[in-house]
């Protein structure tokens, strides 16, 4: 019987000692504003091409050539958002992918953006696909622009910006 009781007592301890020792659980903070993130200065930093008519690729990411140094001769463009939905844009090289130098913007969605639009509803409008989120932490903004000749997709790039 003192055996019984000893062994319940190890094993007491023994849970007692392992549930202690259990991390306490970590929250997540309240969720990044995209809207805050993108609400600042950017850069024109990389300009990437990809060929979207190779017919052997698997993914369009096979074709993609880095053409900063063709592309971006001299000062590189910035465009600056603001959170009420206005952009800026100060010329400069890829600043010609843009029809306008300044206007409106918008997201498709303000809490999962997966494209922004420049000037919508107007004869100028343009939408760009975002390739990643763009919290307030993160440094970089990359925009997708499709180059459209003849009604077809030619070439995409990838243009990169950095937070200023």
């Amino acid at each position: 019987m003192k055996r019984i009781i000893n062994l319940a007592a190890v094993t007491i301890v023994m849970v007692l000692g392992i549930s202690s020792c259990r991390p306490e659980k970590k929250t997540l903070g309240p969720k990044p504003s995209q809207l805050d993130g993108i609400s600042t200065q950017w850069v024109l930093s990389r300009v990437d091409q990809i060929d979207v008519n190779v017919q052997l690729a698997f993914v369009e990411s096979d074709t993609l050539l880095n053409v900063t140094d063709a592309y971006i001769s001299g000062a590189p463009m910035e465009i600056s958002f603001d959170k009420a939905g206005a952009y800026t844009i100060t010329p400069g090289a890829g600043s010609n992918l843009f029809k306008n130098t300044s206007g409106n913007w918008n997201f498709d969605n303000n809490d999962y953006p997966s494209k922004i639009t420049f000037d919508a509803a107007s004869a100028n409008e343009n939408s760009m696909k975002l390739m990643r989120p763009v919290r307030p932490q993160d440094n970089f903004l990359v925009l997708k622009y499709n180059k459209i000749c003849g009604g077809k997709r030619t070439v995409s790039y990838h243009l990169t910006f950095n937070r200023k």
